[in-house]
């Protein structure tokens, strides 16, 4: 059971995400269906937890350590060389150095294989046979000065009891994929292998003829990752600021150097990684506790980073990535990141002026140990003042933490109007490309909102908190969406209204505006 408490109150982009003339982030986003009027009679809170299910991290190691030596032991020696070959053009390594999007933060590209390898059946002569009996088939895959690669599989149908691997022989593994994959379609994304070669290896047990005939599958496209953003775990000399750009140095505050405020809640946060047409992109995100008898492992981000299952179901999760101490070394090969697969649902959705704001249901647990948010749906949107705070992961790098008060005087960005939407000052670091998605909590490290990214005249210098304001989704504005998944017993009421709604007090309204005649009072 959740610690949810439910009190009785009385009537009383960065231009990454947003311009200050209004033009937004050129991202799909979802609409969301608001209520014409909720009851803000009530409040419904939730406090911070943490998790005990799943592995540990060291758990984690041990099991990528004793995979990764098997599937290097079984790989055929003929294998030993890239088969496959995977090149960027100049276009390509262009849209590296100058992203198309900040919104989400691009951090890759999509290639196709060509031709692509396509396997319809085996033969012994394409494997080695094991002690066993069994067959392991291997294929080398590199893409030259990538930080990381991963691929696309589809047409995958597997025999009982076959497995499929991705792996590295410095140490990652994952896997085994069988069937028709992780979501039975067929179709899917392997995980992330740091540096620029891997190995796809499948091993059959049974390697008879008729089960060799029913091995299919097809490899159609690799992700590449920039060696820039993924700079910091191939050099085990870097130090903080661990890659970020030198712009945003000036003001980033490493979350290790903060261990009261920041260590409370940096195990709540993941980076993600996934691909979306021919790209791939990097946000953040954030665990949240819940009284759901149904489901758990939910997570908030922005609409502007994930807001359909297509792009959702391929999403990388990295656990605790930071340094190991404050402004100390930042993570290297020597010690993965906690990376889980399998991506996740979308649960709920509603774009910027609905809040920016993505309910996401994880496909596997995280880490235990780890820490869900707690919440609340009472407003801070015109609470001038309100001290607010967040970790993050700017440019697919370790985590920061950054500290705002919320300002009632800072000019709004059209379409995204005060309520819905968190304006504040940051008083303490800042964030950048990638902490998209970061959920921001209150003094008692409950949810009140997600980073959409900032609002002002100079918001290509991350570090100017008096030029600009960070804006955040507000949970308050948009809970009758999320709560029929994080407390289905209570959603009676609670949460403010929007505008047009009818109200009898400025505390019932997101924007703190009740007016009209008596008894026919709206939000305005």
């Amino acid at each position: 059971m959740r610690n949810i408490s439910r009190v009785v109150m009385g009537a009383a982009p960065i231009m990454w995400a947003a311009m200050a003339s209004g033009v937004g982030p050129s991202v799909t986003r979802l609409p969301v269906d608001l209520p014409e009027h909720v009851d803000n009679s009530e409040v419904v809170e939730a406090q911070m937890e943490v998790f005990t299910g799943g592995i540990t991290y060291e758990e984690y190691l041990d099991r990528q350590a004793a995979l990764n030596a098997r599937l290097v032991e079984e790989m055929p020696q003929a294998a030993l060389q890239p088969n496959v070959v995977v090149e960027l053009n100049q276009d390509d390594l262009n849209s590296l150095i100058n992203p198309v999007s900040v919104t989400p933060l691009q951090i890759g590209v999509v290639k196709p294989v060509s031709p692509n390898v396509q396997i319809v059946g085996l033969n012994r002569a394409q494997g080695a046979t094991q002690l066993d009996g069994g067959l392991v088939w291997a294929l080398p895959i590199a893409s030259p000065n990538a930080g990381a690669i991963r691929l696309h599989l589809e047409n995958v149908s597997l025999p009982p009891n076959s497995e499929l691997y991705f792996y590295s022989q410095d140490g990652q593994a994952f896997g085994p994929y069988t069937g028709m994959g992780p979501h039975g379609t067929g179709e899917f994304w392997t995980e992330s292998i740091f540096g620029s070669e891997g190995i796809l290896q499948l091993r059959v047990p049974r390697a008879d003829n008729a089960t060799l005939q029913q091995i299919s599958f097809s490899l159609t496209e690799l992700g590449h990752i920039g060696a820039q953003y993924t700079g910091q775990l191939q050099n085990t000399a870097a130090n903080w600021p661990c890659g970020n750009p030198a712009i945003y140095t000036a003001c980033a505050q490493d979350a290790s150097c903060h261990s009261g405020a920041a260590s409370s809640i940096w195990n709540a946060y993941a980076k993600m990684e996934w691909i979306a047409g021919a790209f791939i992109y990097t946000c953040t995100t954030g665990l949240l506790t819940d009284n759901n008898p149904t489901q758990d492992n939910f997570s908030l981000t922005a609409n502007h980073c994930i807001s359909s299952n297509n792009t959702a179901q391929n999403i990388n999760f990295y656990w605790r990535f930071r340094t190991s101490g404050c402004n100390a070394t930042c993570p290297t090969n020597s010690g993965w990141p906690y990376q889980t697969g399998g991506g996740a649902t979308v649960s709920a959705t509603g774009s910027g002026g609905a809040g920016d704001f993505t309910l996401l249901h994880l496909n596997n647990g995280p880490p235990s140990g780890s820490t869900l948010l707690g919440w609340t749906n009472v407003a801070v949107a015109s609470t001038n003042g309100a001290a607010l705070h967040r970790v993050s992961n700017p440019n697919f790098g370790p985590q920061v933490y950054s500290e705002q008060s919320v300002s009632t005087s800072a000019g709004t960005c059209n379409g995204l109007p005060r309520g819905p939407i968190i304006y504040s000052r940051d008083t303490l670091g800042g964030t950048d490309g990638g902490s998209s998605g970061s959920p921001v909590v209150n003094a008692s490290n409950q949810v009140v909102g997600q980073l959409y990214g900032a609002c002002g005249t100079n918001t290509g210098d991350p570090c100017d908190s008096v030029s600009n304001a960070t804006i955040d989704g507000a949970f308050a504005y948009y809970w009758p969406s999320v709560c029929p998944f994080l407390d289905p017993a209570n959603c009676g009421g609670g949460g403010c209204s929007p505008a047009g709604a009818s109200c009898t007090s400025n505390s019932q309204c997101c924007s703190n505006s009740c007016k009209g005649k008596p008894g026919a009072k709206t939000c305005k």
